[in-house]
Protein backbone atom coordinates (compact mmCIF):
# COMPACT_ATOMS: atom_id res chain seq x y z
CA UNK A 1 0.00 0.00 0.00
CA UNK A 2 0.89 3.40 -1.15
CA UNK A 3 1.59 6.01 1.76
CA UNK A 4 -0.80 8.98 0.99
CA UNK A 5 1.34 12.36 -0.72
CA UNK A 6 2.89 12.86 -4.19
CA UNK A 7 4.28 10.97 -6.47
CA UNK A 8 5.47 10.35 -10.33
CA UNK A 9 3.81 7.95 -12.41
CA UNK A 10 6.08 6.71 -15.33
CA UNK A 11 4.99 5.08 -18.00
CA UNK A 12 7.27 3.04 -20.47
CA UNK A 13 7.17 1.38 -23.70
CA UNK A 14 9.90 -1.04 -24.85
CA UNK A 15 10.97 -0.06 -28.07
CA UNK A 16 12.37 -2.34 -30.85
CA UNK A 17 13.96 -2.30 -34.09
CA UNK A 18 15.19 1.19 -33.73
CA UNK A 19 18.45 2.63 -32.45
CA UNK A 20 19.52 5.42 -31.18
CA UNK A 21 19.18 7.88 -33.80
CA UNK A 22 15.96 8.59 -32.87
CA UNK A 23 16.71 9.74 -29.26
CA UNK A 24 17.33 13.18 -31.89
CA UNK A 25 13.16 13.80 -31.65
CA UNK A 26 13.28 14.00 -28.17
CA UNK A 27 13.35 17.91 -28.67
CA UNK A 28 10.24 17.65 -30.14
CA UNK A 29 8.69 14.87 -27.84
CA UNK A 30 9.69 16.88 -24.83
CA UNK A 31 7.21 19.86 -26.13
CA UNK A 32 4.27 16.99 -26.65
CA UNK A 33 5.34 15.23 -22.95
CA UNK A 34 7.61 12.37 -24.08
CA UNK A 35 10.72 11.33 -24.45
CA UNK A 36 13.21 8.52 -25.71
CA UNK A 37 15.62 7.24 -23.66
CA UNK A 38 18.34 4.80 -23.57
CA UNK A 39 19.00 2.31 -20.72
CA UNK A 40 22.79 0.35 -21.02
CA UNK A 41 22.84 -2.85 -19.19
CA UNK A 42 24.17 -0.79 -15.97
CA UNK A 43 21.23 0.64 -15.49
CA UNK A 44 19.28 -2.33 -16.93
CA UNK A 45 19.96 -3.83 -14.08
CA UNK A 46 19.80 -1.35 -11.16
CA UNK A 47 16.29 0.12 -12.03
CA UNK A 48 14.59 -2.22 -14.69
CA UNK A 49 15.04 -6.06 -13.61
CA UNK A 50 11.52 -6.27 -12.73
CA UNK A 51 10.36 -5.96 -16.72
CA UNK A 52 12.01 -9.40 -16.88
CA UNK A 53 10.61 -11.06 -14.08
CA UNK A 54 13.82 -10.60 -11.45
CA UNK A 55 13.12 -8.83 -8.13
CA UNK A 56 15.03 -5.84 -7.48
CA UNK A 57 18.27 -6.42 -5.60
CA UNK A 58 21.48 -4.16 -5.05
CA UNK A 59 22.81 -7.78 -3.56
CA UNK A 60 23.15 -10.14 -6.64
CA UNK A 61 27.15 -10.16 -8.11
CA UNK A 62 27.28 -8.37 -11.62
CA UNK A 63 29.94 -11.81 -12.39
CA UNK A 64 28.49 -12.02 -16.29
CA UNK A 65 30.74 -9.59 -18.48
CA UNK A 66 29.07 -8.43 -21.73
CA UNK A 67 29.74 -5.80 -24.34
CA UNK A 68 32.54 -3.93 -25.74
CA UNK A 69 33.01 -2.20 -22.20
CA UNK A 70 32.72 -5.29 -20.29
CA UNK A 71 30.33 -4.18 -17.60
CA UNK A 72 28.66 -6.52 -15.50
CA UNK A 73 25.09 -8.10 -15.00
CA UNK A 74 24.28 -10.83 -12.79
CA UNK A 75 23.34 -14.39 -14.00
CA UNK A 76 19.77 -13.92 -13.02
CA UNK A 77 18.86 -11.24 -14.99
CA UNK A 78 21.23 -13.11 -17.99
CA UNK A 79 19.26 -16.22 -17.69
CA UNK A 80 16.13 -13.88 -17.70
CA UNK A 81 17.07 -11.76 -20.95
CA UNK A 82 18.77 -15.10 -22.45
CA UNK A 83 14.95 -16.34 -21.90
CA UNK A 84 12.88 -13.52 -23.14
CA UNK A 85 12.81 -13.67 -27.22
CA UNK A 86 13.62 -10.74 -28.05
CA UNK A 87 15.60 -9.45 -25.70
CA UNK A 88 18.35 -12.42 -25.38
CA UNK A 89 20.03 -10.49 -28.55
CA UNK A 90 21.26 -7.84 -26.29
CA UNK A 91 23.84 -10.16 -25.06
CA UNK A 92 25.87 -9.57 -28.48
CA UNK A 93 25.48 -5.91 -28.95
CA UNK A 94 28.71 -3.97 -28.92
CA UNK A 95 26.96 -1.78 -26.46
CA UNK A 96 24.15 -3.48 -24.47
CA UNK A 97 20.99 -1.68 -23.66
CA UNK A 98 17.16 -1.10 -24.11
CA UNK A 99 15.17 1.21 -25.65
CA UNK A 100 12.67 2.92 -24.14
CA UNK A 101 9.62 5.68 -24.71
CA UNK A 102 8.39 7.24 -21.64
CA UNK A 103 6.30 9.48 -20.21
CA UNK A 104 6.37 11.12 -16.16
CA UNK A 105 3.24 12.64 -14.66
CA UNK A 106 3.23 13.94 -11.48
CA UNK A 107 0.11 12.65 -9.13
CA UNK A 108 -1.34 12.74 -5.65
CA UNK A 109 -2.21 9.71 -3.67
CA UNK A 110 -5.06 10.54 -1.34
CA UNK A 111 -6.30 7.50 -0.11
CA UNK A 112 -9.27 7.88 -2.34
CA UNK A 113 -10.87 5.25 -4.58
CA UNK A 114 -10.25 7.00 -7.87
CA UNK A 115 -6.59 6.61 -7.16
CA UNK A 116 -6.69 3.83 -9.42
CA UNK A 117 -8.54 5.29 -11.92
CA UNK A 118 -6.20 8.02 -12.53
CA UNK A 119 -3.55 5.49 -12.39
CA UNK A 120 -5.04 3.32 -15.14
CA UNK A 121 -6.38 6.56 -17.19
CA UNK A 122 -2.84 7.82 -16.93
CA UNK A 123 -1.73 4.56 -18.58
CA UNK A 124 -4.21 4.61 -21.66
CA UNK A 125 -3.22 8.11 -22.00
CA UNK A 126 0.11 6.75 -22.97
CA UNK A 127 -0.47 3.55 -24.97
CA UNK A 128 -2.51 5.75 -27.46
CA UNK A 129 0.15 8.20 -27.99
CA UNK A 130 2.90 5.51 -27.99
CA UNK A 131 0.53 3.87 -30.83
CA UNK A 132 -0.07 7.30 -32.55
CA UNK A 133 3.67 8.16 -32.64
CA UNK A 134 4.31 4.93 -34.16
CA UNK A 135 2.05 5.22 -36.82
CA UNK A 136 3.58 8.56 -37.49
CA UNK A 137 7.06 6.82 -37.61
CA UNK A 138 6.40 4.07 -40.17
CA UNK A 139 4.43 6.17 -42.02
CA UNK A 140 7.45 8.62 -42.73
CA UNK A 141 9.93 5.59 -43.66
CA UNK A 142 10.16 2.12 -43.09
CA UNK A 143 11.78 0.46 -40.67
CA UNK A 144 10.30 -2.65 -38.66
CA UNK A 145 10.07 -0.10 -35.28
CA UNK A 146 7.82 -1.61 -32.76
CA UNK A 147 7.01 -2.01 -29.13
CA UNK A 148 7.83 -5.83 -27.21
CA UNK A 149 5.54 -3.90 -23.84
CA UNK A 150 4.29 -1.30 -21.98
CA UNK A 151 4.53 -0.84 -18.33
CA UNK A 152 4.22 1.57 -15.39
CA UNK A 153 6.67 2.62 -12.41
CA UNK A 154 5.45 4.33 -9.14
CA UNK A 155 8.67 6.87 -7.70
CA UNK A 156 7.87 5.41 -4.40
CA UNK A 157 7.66 1.09 -5.15
CA UNK A 158 9.92 0.87 -8.20
CA UNK A 159 7.45 -1.86 -8.69
CA UNK A 160 5.70 -2.67 -12.14
CA UNK A 161 1.91 -1.74 -11.90
CA UNK A 162 -0.09 -1.89 -15.11
CA UNK A 163 1.40 -4.05 -18.13
CA UNK A 164 0.80 -4.79 -21.42
CA UNK A 165 2.49 -7.33 -24.09
CA UNK A 166 2.98 -6.08 -27.51
CA UNK A 167 3.31 -8.11 -30.59
CA UNK A 168 6.59 -9.72 -31.26
CA UNK A 169 7.06 -11.38 -34.28
CA UNK A 170 10.68 -11.66 -34.59
CA UNK A 171 11.53 -9.44 -37.57
CA UNK A 172 14.57 -6.95 -38.08
CA UNK A 173 16.11 -4.29 -39.22
CA UNK A 174 16.69 -0.97 -37.79
CA UNK A 175 14.55 2.00 -37.82
CA UNK A 176 17.26 4.97 -38.12
CA UNK A 177 16.84 8.55 -38.93
CA UNK A 178 19.70 10.91 -40.44
CA UNK A 179 20.12 14.22 -39.20
CA UNK A 180 18.08 15.89 -41.70
CA UNK A 181 15.08 12.61 -41.05
CA UNK A 182 14.57 13.79 -37.68
CA UNK A 183 14.30 17.33 -38.65
CA UNK A 184 11.86 16.83 -41.07
CA UNK A 185 9.92 14.48 -39.03
CA UNK A 186 10.12 16.19 -35.58
CA UNK A 187 8.29 19.11 -37.48
CA UNK A 188 5.58 16.74 -38.94
CA UNK A 189 4.93 14.72 -35.05
CA UNK A 190 1.93 16.01 -33.66
CA UNK A 191 -0.03 14.75 -30.07
CA UNK A 192 -3.25 12.64 -32.13
CA UNK A 193 -2.62 11.67 -35.64
CA UNK A 194 -6.14 11.71 -36.77
CA UNK A 195 -7.83 9.82 -39.99
CA UNK A 196 -11.15 10.39 -42.27
CA UNK A 197 -12.92 8.23 -43.13
CA UNK A 198 -11.42 8.14 -46.32
CA UNK A 199 -8.21 6.78 -44.67
CA UNK A 200 -9.45 4.79 -41.74
CA UNK A 201 -9.39 1.27 -42.92
CA UNK A 202 -6.15 2.17 -45.36
CA UNK A 203 -4.06 3.11 -41.97
CA UNK A 204 -5.33 0.22 -40.00
CA UNK A 205 -4.27 -2.16 -43.12
CA UNK A 206 -1.08 -0.19 -42.87
CA UNK A 207 -0.46 -1.01 -39.29
CA UNK A 208 -1.68 -4.82 -39.46
CA UNK A 209 1.21 -5.30 -42.35
CA UNK A 210 3.91 -4.97 -39.50
CA UNK A 211 2.37 -8.22 -37.36
CA UNK A 212 2.67 -9.87 -40.57
CA UNK A 213 5.53 -12.51 -40.14
CA UNK A 214 5.14 -13.39 -44.34
CA UNK A 215 6.56 -10.60 -47.11
CA UNK A 216 3.67 -12.36 -49.12
CA UNK A 217 0.65 -11.29 -47.16
CA UNK A 218 2.34 -8.12 -46.29
CA UNK A 219 2.20 -7.46 -50.28
CA UNK A 220 -1.58 -8.78 -50.50
CA UNK A 221 -2.33 -6.08 -47.47
CA UNK A 222 -0.24 -3.36 -48.72
CA UNK A 223 -2.62 -3.61 -52.26
CA UNK A 224 -5.11 -4.03 -49.89
CA UNK A 225 -4.72 -0.34 -48.81
CA UNK A 226 -4.80 1.06 -52.14
CA UNK A 227 -7.60 -0.31 -52.83
CA UNK A 228 -9.61 1.51 -49.86
CA UNK A 229 -8.31 4.43 -51.15
CA UNK A 230 -8.45 4.20 -54.95
CA UNK A 231 -11.19 1.93 -55.82
CA UNK A 232 -14.62 2.65 -56.67
CA UNK A 233 -16.42 -0.79 -58.16
CA UNK A 234 -15.25 -4.14 -59.71
CA UNK A 235 -14.48 -3.46 -62.72
CA UNK A 236 -10.63 -2.34 -63.82
CA UNK A 237 -9.56 -2.21 -60.38
CA UNK A 238 -5.68 -2.21 -61.54
CA UNK A 239 -5.94 0.54 -63.80
CA UNK A 240 -8.16 2.86 -61.55
CA UNK A 241 -5.27 2.04 -58.80
CA UNK A 242 -2.44 2.31 -61.35
CA UNK A 243 -3.99 5.38 -62.75
CA UNK A 244 -4.61 7.25 -59.88
CA UNK A 245 -1.90 6.30 -57.49
CA UNK A 246 0.63 7.43 -60.35
CA UNK A 247 -0.87 11.35 -60.53
CA UNK A 248 0.23 11.57 -57.30
CA UNK A 249 3.47 10.22 -57.56
CA UNK A 250 3.97 12.35 -61.03
CA UNK A 251 5.57 15.81 -61.81
CA UNK A 252 4.47 15.41 -65.70
CA UNK A 253 3.27 12.91 -67.95
CA UNK A 254 6.60 10.91 -68.49
CA UNK A 255 7.02 9.87 -65.08
CA UNK A 256 2.87 9.24 -65.02
CA UNK A 257 3.84 6.87 -67.87
CA UNK A 258 6.34 5.25 -65.75
CA UNK A 259 4.95 5.00 -62.55
CA UNK A 260 1.52 3.77 -64.03
CA UNK A 261 3.41 0.78 -65.45
CA UNK A 262 5.03 0.24 -62.63
CA UNK A 263 2.35 0.17 -59.54
CA UNK A 264 0.42 -1.95 -62.71
CA UNK A 265 3.43 -4.92 -62.85
CA UNK A 266 3.30 -4.43 -58.43
CA UNK A 267 -0.88 -5.26 -58.45
CA UNK A 268 -0.28 -8.21 -61.18
CA UNK A 269 2.23 -9.21 -58.68
CA UNK A 270 -0.46 -8.98 -56.13
CA UNK A 271 -2.83 -11.39 -58.18
CA UNK A 272 0.08 -13.95 -58.92
CA UNK A 273 0.52 -13.76 -55.37
CA UNK A 274 -3.28 -14.36 -54.60
CA UNK A 275 -4.28 -16.86 -57.46
CA UNK A 276 -1.35 -18.91 -56.77
CA UNK A 277 0.54 -17.82 -60.34
CA UNK A 278 3.93 -18.43 -60.97
CA UNK A 279 6.55 -15.04 -59.76
CA UNK A 280 9.85 -14.87 -60.03
CA UNK A 281 10.73 -11.54 -59.50
CA UNK A 282 12.53 -10.34 -56.03
CA UNK A 283 9.71 -10.26 -53.49
CA UNK A 284 11.47 -8.35 -51.03
CA UNK A 285 12.48 -5.75 -53.48
CA UNK A 286 8.79 -5.30 -54.72
CA UNK A 287 7.11 -4.97 -51.38
CA UNK A 288 9.96 -2.32 -50.18
CA UNK A 289 9.14 -0.11 -53.22
CA UNK A 290 5.46 -1.31 -52.56
CA UNK A 291 5.48 0.40 -49.49
CA UNK A 292 6.81 3.39 -49.83
CA UNK A 293 4.29 4.23 -52.62
CA UNK A 294 1.33 3.63 -50.04
CA UNK A 295 2.74 6.02 -47.32
CA UNK A 296 2.53 8.75 -50.14
CA UNK A 297 -0.96 7.49 -51.07
CA UNK A 298 -2.15 7.41 -47.60
CA UNK A 299 -0.65 10.87 -46.52
CA UNK A 300 -1.88 12.55 -49.47
CA UNK A 301 -5.15 11.34 -48.49
CA UNK A 302 -5.25 11.39 -45.21
CA UNK A 303 -6.47 15.46 -44.94
CA UNK A 304 -9.09 16.51 -43.07
CA UNK A 305 -12.66 16.12 -45.00
CA UNK A 306 -11.57 14.44 -47.69
CA UNK A 307 -13.56 11.96 -49.27
CA UNK A 308 -13.13 9.53 -52.47
CA UNK A 309 -15.63 11.69 -54.34
CA UNK A 310 -13.12 14.88 -53.88
CA UNK A 311 -9.95 13.10 -53.77
CA UNK A 312 -11.28 11.74 -57.82
CA UNK A 313 -12.41 15.31 -58.68
CA UNK A 314 -8.65 16.44 -57.45
CA UNK A 315 -6.55 13.89 -59.63
CA UNK A 316 -8.79 14.11 -62.38
CA UNK A 317 -8.27 17.54 -62.89
CA UNK A 318 -4.66 16.98 -62.70
CA UNK A 319 -4.57 17.03 -66.73
CA UNK A 320 -2.79 13.43 -67.22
Amino acid sequence: MINEGKYTFKSYAIVLNADRTVLKLNPALKKLGYEFEWIDETELEANFSEIFNVPKSNERPLTIMIGREFKGISHELHNALVHTPPFGEIMHMEFPGILLLYKLKDFDITGDIMDSTIEHIEFKTFFDFANDLLLQMRLFKIGEIRYSQFFNITSETRQIGLRKTGISIGSRGDYTLTDEEAEKLSNELIIKYETNNLTELSIKNFNVVYDLPDVRLRFITLVTCLESLFNFGKEQIAHTISRHLSIILSDNKEQFKENYKRIKKLYNTRSSIVHGGDYTGDIIKDYLELSDKVRVAIKYCNVPNMTKENLFEDLNSSGF
